[in-house]
C-alpha cells in the first residue's frame, strides 16, 4: 500500500477510511490520529465512542483504558476530569507522549476544520 493514501489508483473509484484515525501511524482514537488521517489522504475516518460516568462523550474503543492510554479502570465509571488527565499517546511513541482522550466535540471540531 502506497504511503501517501492519495497515490491509490482510480482514485475517482475509491475512498479510503482511516479506522481509529490513522491506528497504524498514530495512536488511535485520537487528534493526532485524525491529523495524521488527513495528513495521507483519507476521506474518512472512522472512530469509537464511549459515555464516561459523568455523561461525556470521549473516543475510546476498550470499556477499559489500560490498552490504550495510562488510565486504569471502566470508561463508564470515570469522570471526564479523570480521563483527560490520561496520556493517550506515549503507549504508541514517545513523540505522541501527552496526547489525550479527546472528547466526540473536539474530534468533530478539529475535523471540520481539516
Amino acid at each position: 500500500m502506497p504511503a501517501d493514501l492519495r497515490e491509490v489508483p482510480c482514485p475517482s473509484l475509491s475512498s479510503v477510511i482511516g479506522h481509529r484515525g490513522a491506528a497504524a501511524r498514530a495512536p488511535e482514537n485520537t487528534l493526532a490520529g485524525l491529523r495524521r488521517a488527513r495528513e495521507l489522504g483519507c476521506a474518512w475516518v472512522e472512530f469509537d465512542v464511549r459515555l464516561t460516568g459523568d455523561g461525556a462523550l470521549v473516543l475510546c474503543h476498550d470499556g477499559r483504558l489500560e490498552r490504550t492510554s495510562t488510565g486504569h479502570g471502566r470508561v463508564s465509571a470515570q469522570t471526564l476530569a479523570a480521563i483527560r488527565r490520561c496520556d493517550a499517546g506515549g503507549w504508541f511513541a514517545p513523540e505522541f507522549a501527552g496526547e489525550i482522550v479527546p472528547s466526540l466535540d473536539e474530534a468533530l471540531e478539529l475535523a471540520s476544520k481539516l
